[in-house]
C-alpha cells in the first residue's frame, strides 16, 4: 500500500519554545516531576565517562546512549557549550562525532544493534545541529542520512545491520524518527524512502490497531504500537485509518505494566503530544505520576530488559516534553 499523502521532503515546522509555551492543552510539569527531572540530569551529569559516553550494561559505551544522554539535557533546555550542563552535551555530541565511520555509521564497530545506535544518534546529531553551529555535524549527519537511505530493504524497514536484509519495527523506527529530524533540520530526504518506510509500517499493522515486531507475524504490542504511531505522524502520514487506531489501542492499555516500559512510553507520550488535546493531557499526567513514583533514590531509572542510562535518558525525554525545546517533538 502506497501512502500518497507525503511531500517530496518531509517537512516539519520548527516552533520557538516561546511560541509552543502559548499551547494551552499543554500541561506544565509538576513540582515533583521538575524534582525527578533535576535528580536524573545530574545523576546522568556524574555518570558520564571523559571521552564524553557513558557505560551500560552488556553493549559497552554505546552511542545510543550517549545520543539519548545528549538530547535528555537539551530537552531541559541545556545546549551544546550552554547551561549549567553544556559541557556534558558537548562531550556526548564529541563521542558520537567521533564514532562515525567513513561508511557514515554512527557507532564504533559492528556491535549487534548497530542500527538502533544509528539512528537514535542521527535523531541527536539533527537535534543538535542548529545549536551547535558546526559544519562536522552537518556532514556526519548527511553521510548517515546516506547510509540510511541506502540500506533500505526492498519491504521498506532496516534491522539490526547497516546493509540490506530483513526489517523489523523497532530499528525501521529509529530510522523514520532520525530521518524526519534530519529533514527538519535541512537535510534532503527522498520522499522514496520515506513512502518505502510507511509501508513497512503498515505491513505490521493488526486488526487490533496495534503493530507487531515484524510484518505479518506477531502479537500487537504498546512499544511497538507507540513507536510505529510516533513515527506515522513524523512522516506525514497522520491522515491514514492506522493512526486513530493505534491511539485507541494505546489508550486501552496506557496503564499496562508492558514489556520494554521505558521505551514504549517515551515513543508513545511523544505520539501523543503530537496529536494533542485530551489525549495528551491524560497520558502526561498518567505517565509523569508512575515516573516520579518509580525513580530510585540515585536518580535513575531501571527496568528488566531495559539499560539503565536509556532508561534514565527517556524518562527525561518523557517528563520535559512540555518544554517544548525538541524541533521534532514540537507541534
Amino acid at each position: 500500500m502506497r501512502t500518497a499523502a507525503l511531500a517530496a521532503v518531509i517537512a516539519l515546522a520548527v516552533v520557538s519554545p516561546a511560541l509552543a509555551g502559548a499551547d494551552e492543552s499543554r500541561p506544565a510539569i509538576p513540582p515533583d516531576a521538575r524534582r525527578a527531572v533535576d535528580a536524573a540530569l545530574e545523576y546522568l551529569a556524574r555518570t558520564q565517562n571523559e571521552d564524553g559516553s557513558w557505560d551500560t550494561t552488556g553493549r559497552g559505551r554505546a552511542t545510543a546512549c550517549a545520543s539519548l544522554a545528549g538530547l535528555a539535557f537539551m530537552s531541559d533546555g541545556h545546549l551544546p557549550g550552554r547551561g549549567p550542563y553544556g559541557e556534558v552535551v558537548s562531550k556526548a555530541l564529541d563521542y558520537v562525532l567521533e564514532s562515525s565511520q567513513p561508511s557514515g555509521l554512527l557507532e564504533y564497530g559492528t556491535p549487534h544493534h548497530a542500527m538502533y545506535s544509528h539512528g537514535f544518534s542521527m535523531l541527536f546529531l539533527a537535534e543538535a545541529w542548529g545549536a551547535a553551529g558546526r559544519a562536522d555535524v552537518k556532514d556526519a549527519l548527511k553521510k548517515a542520512v546516506d547510509l540510511t537511505v541506502a540500506t533500505q530493504n526492498a519491504q521498506g524497514g532496516w534491522r539490526y545491520q547497516p546493509r540490506v536484509a530483513d526489517a523489523d519495527i523497532s530499528v525501521t523506527v529509529t530510522q523514520i524518527v532520525g530521518l524526519a529530524a534530519a529533514a527538519n533540520a535541512g537535510i534532503v530526504v527522498p520522499r522514496e524512502t520515506i513512502d518505502r518506510a510507511v509501508d513497512y509500517l503498515l505491513s505490521c499493522a493488526n486488526r487490533d490497531g496495534g503493530f507487531s515486531y515484524q510484518a505479518g507475524s506477531g502479537k500487537s504490542g504498546l512499544a511497538r504500537t507507540g513507536a510505529a504511531l510516533l513515527s506515522m505522524i513524523l512522516a506525514g502520514a497522520r491522515g491514514l485509518p492506522q493512526v486513530p487506531r493505534a491511539a485507541g489501542f494505546l489508550e486501552a492499555r496506557r496503564e499496562a505494566n508492558a514489556d520494554y516500559y521505558f521505551y514504549g512510553h517515551y515513543y508513545a507520550a511523544q505520539a501523543m503530544h503530537l496529536l494533542g488535546g485530551r489525549r495528551w493531557r491524560e497520558w502526561y499526567d498518567y505517565i509523569a505520576a508512575q515516573l516520579v513514583r518509580r525513580q530510585r533514590s540515585e536518580g535513575a531509572w531501571r527496568r528488566a530488559q531495559e539499560e539503565k542510562i536509556q532508561c534514565t535518558s527517556m524518562a527525561v525525554l518523557i517528563l520535559t516534553i512540555p518544554n517544548g525545546y525538541l524541533p521534532i517533538y514540537q507541534r
